[in-house]
């Protein structure tokens, strides 16, 4: 009876879990930086927590017609740059010019904010806005990471507003919407809000266990239902599908030097491999915070009792904590020789903190994600 209801909660998880073909780049989309490298998977595969993205890259649904521009906000490797380039191709494949297919415009934030910035070193602006302003679909990846480059905001923001008025459409990806967003400014979040907005999730449930055997067929490895819950039960659940890649490579990789199918063995080093990729340095938390903050990492360290570092300070044994498997002690030790009470008291009153202060959980999060 027990494996009856087994399969038959399996078979309900697969029919809540739907894929769509992903649209690859046309040969007319000019990029500026680094080459986007797309997953192994041509497809993306979308749970009940993506089901909104499902619909509108299905094809059926005139994405622009619903908002512009449409902003992609999601934690990273959440598939938001693949559905935007999605997004892109199939707009861009409804326009021709003169035989030719119409053409996307791609840039990372960070190369549109040193392009402008060159553009205004150069006292040449004009062909950078040009560029921009007539670009058939126009894609800003990673808008979070203009948040300390107010003067290219201010520029993206004018971009934006005139293909608004010229009716043509824009794509902007960001982990979180603009507005929530320190360093973000108002005139360019408010570009943004009156769009389509379109939340990408990591995958859940369903779609991380149909994703993990998706995965192991593409690299050719014979995963049964047990290893797969197994390998599932044991990755994070915060896990990204590049992620997941990279764990059924190591398994590959672990099956090739052994000459070995999948065994327990080879999922269980994979589980440990990937754990242990992600195990961060107190000096990293220590060094993240304080830049936050704009402080030096050696004040959070010393015996201080200013409030701004007291505060700091918490929240930094508060990420220790979340995020390394240092013991209270370990903690303490590093943060200027403090007890394990002290530490406590600390972490104690910085989770409180967090439930009724919103300028400090913004800070939790928008920290634990660049820690991530």
């Amino acid at each position: 009876m027990l494996l009856q209801d087994e399969t038959t909660a399996n078979a309900s998880l697969k029919r809540s879990v739907e894929s769509f073909p992903l649209e690859r780049p046309p040969s007319s989309m000019r990029r500026r930086g680094p080459q986007y490298v797309p997953a192994s998977l041509s497809y993306f595969v979308a749970g009940e927590e993506n089901r909104l993205a499902a619909l509108v890259c299905g094809g059926e649904i005139e994405v622009f017609a619903l908002g512009n521009p449409v902003l992609l906000t999601g934690p990273v490797g959440c598939g938001k740059t693949a559905i935007a380039t999605h997004l892109a191709a199939l707009a861009v494949s409804q326009i021709s010019r003169d035989g030719e297919p119409g053409r996307v415009v791609f840039y990372s934030a960070n190369d549109f904010a040193r392009s402008y910035s060159e553009a205004i070193s150069a006292d040449d602006l004009k062909p950078l806005s040009d560029e921009l302003d007539v670009a058939d679909v126009l894609v800003i990846d990673d808008l979070h990471l203009m948040a300390d480059k107010p003067a290219a905001q201010e520029e993206l923001a004018l971009r934006i507003e005139s293909r608004f008025d010229a009716g043509l459409p824009t794509i902007l990806t960001s982990k979180r919407m603009p507005s929530e967003v320190r360093g973000i400014r108002s005139r360019l979040a408010s570009r943004c809000a009156p769009g389509l907005t379109i939340p990408i999730e990591l995958p859940q449930t369903a779609s991380r266990r149909q994703l993990l055997s998706e995965l192991s067929l593409h690299f050719s490895l014979e995963l049964d239902e047990n290893l797969i819950a197994i390998l599932d039960a044991g990755l994070e659940s915060s896990i990204s599908v590049r992620a997941m890649e990279a764990t059924m490579k190591q398994i590959s990789l672990w099956c090739r030097m052994n000459e070995s199918q999948v065994t327990i063995e080879a999922v269980q080093q994979a589980i440990d491999g990937s754990r242990q990729s992600r195990d961060l340095s107190m000096a990293e938390i220590t060094n993240t915070v304080s830049r936050y903050f704009r402080l030096r990492s050696s004040e959070l360290r010393s015996d201080s009792r200013k409030q701004n570092l007291v505060r700091a300070r918490s929240l930094a044994m508060w990420l220790a904590r979340q995020l390394t498997s240092n013991s209270m002690h370990q903690i303490g030790d590093y943060f200027g020789g403090r007890d394990h009470t002290t530490v406590l008291h600390a972490i104690r009153k910085t989770a409180s903190h967090l439930e009724t202060d919103p300028v400090l959980k913004r800070a939790a999060d928008e920290l634990a994600e660049k820690l991530s």
